[in-house]
């Protein structure tokens, strides 16, 4: 037998125990064979019959033959973990790998690197003998937004925040702010990390303070675990405080937004809407009324400024001002550029 159709007998009978139920009466080869049909593998009942045949002399898994037609099963009382990854996964992981690499630092990147490779392997070693396995170069992953490559992070970093996570301590740090550039001392109380786009953010409040706030990871210079016990704000989740629109930038509060798309942008946001209660009214002119419930924040003006003259801001009155404000500021930039 050539290395490549043992790979594949391999890779089928490695399918075909993961198949197998470890509980209940069990399934037919012919049950089986549908589903590695399922999984990319085309092959006859009777391969699957002898390769159930085979397994049984190595594995502990048995046919119940008073039954018309057998059913194979694990044996009872066995708890079977196996090694490897399925088509299925090794697709999943492949799909996936550009992707992570575009918003993921490398340090954080080094435990899937020995996955992405087997999973690469896996598809080409089965590429002429599993329909599945072709479909990896036929689907792809892109990101809508610019493509940025991530900061560099150091994986000490990584390493003192996860144990301060996982041992409820405080952190020393020592920390660089975008705004001021200033840098700073703390003791953080570490209450999540969130991967935001390419950036990692430790959430976390200062000393005895209760407002909790975003760190840039890659702004440390300094990540140190303390012997000083956690102190958690009362009723903090990670889920409610994203929930809460803090990773949009948001102030915590919910507004009303009402404004006028034009038809391209229209179309858009009937496929996404930007909320449940969404609402689109046509006009006159072709144009919408759009109004939705979202939180106020920077993510919201980004988005909005975005779309430049797509969309027109009509309330609340404080956000039109800030809109129209970031324009004019914009259009004076480059009117002043163009000046002799």
């Amino acid at each position: 037998m050539s290395a490549a159709k043992s790979h594949v007998t391999l890779s089928r009978q490695w399918e075909l125990l993961n198949l197998l139920p470890n509980r209940g009466l069990g399934k037919t080869a012919a049950e089986l064979k549908s589903l590695l049909d399922d999984q990319g593998f085309k092959v006859s009942k009777r391969t699957v019959e002898r390769d159930l045949n085979d397994l049984s002399m190595v594995f502990p898994i048995v046919s119940d033959e008073s039954k018309t037609a057998h059913l194979w099963r694990w044996m009872d009382n066995k708890d079977i973990q196996l090694p490897g990854i399925s088509v299925a996964e090794a697709m999943m992981l492949q799909l996936v790998e550009g992707t992570l690499k575009s918003i993921l630092p490398q340090v954080m990147l080094q435990s899937l690197n020995s996955r992405f490779s087997q999973a690469k392997n896996k598809l080409q070693a089965l590429e002429d003998s599993n329909s599945n396995s072709r479909l990896a170069d036929k689907i792809a992953v892109v990101s809508p937004a610019l493509p940025m490559l991530p900061p560099a992070t150091s994986p000490v970093l990584y390493e003192a925040v996860q144990q301060a996570l996982s041992d409820n301590k405080q952190l020393s740090a020592t920390y660089t702010a975008l705004y001021d550039q200033q840098q700073k001392q703390y003791l953080l109380n570490p209450l999540g990390l969130v991967q935001r786009g390419h950036i990692t953010y430790l959430i976390a409040t200062v000393g005895s303070y209760q407002d909790v706030r975003l760190f840039a990871l890659h702004r440390f210079t300094l990540l140190a675990l303390t012997e000083h016990p956690l102190q958690s704000p009362e009723g903090f989740t990670l889920e409610g405080y994203l929930q809460s629109g803090a990773l949009q930038f948001a102030n915590g509060q919910q507004i009303v937004l009402q404004a006028r798309v034009n038809p391209y942008l229209s179309q858009l946001l009937q496929e996404a809407p930007l909320a449940k209660d969404m609402q689109l009214s046509p006009e006159v002119d072709g144009w919408h009324h759009l109004t939705a419930t979202v939180h106020d924040g920077w993510q919201l003006k980004w988005w909005l400024l975005s779309h430049g003259n797509s969309i027109q801001v009509l309330a609340p009155t404080a956000l039109r001002l800030a809109v129209i404000n970031s324009l004019q500021d914009a259009l004076a930039q480059y009117q002043q550029a163009e000046t002799p």
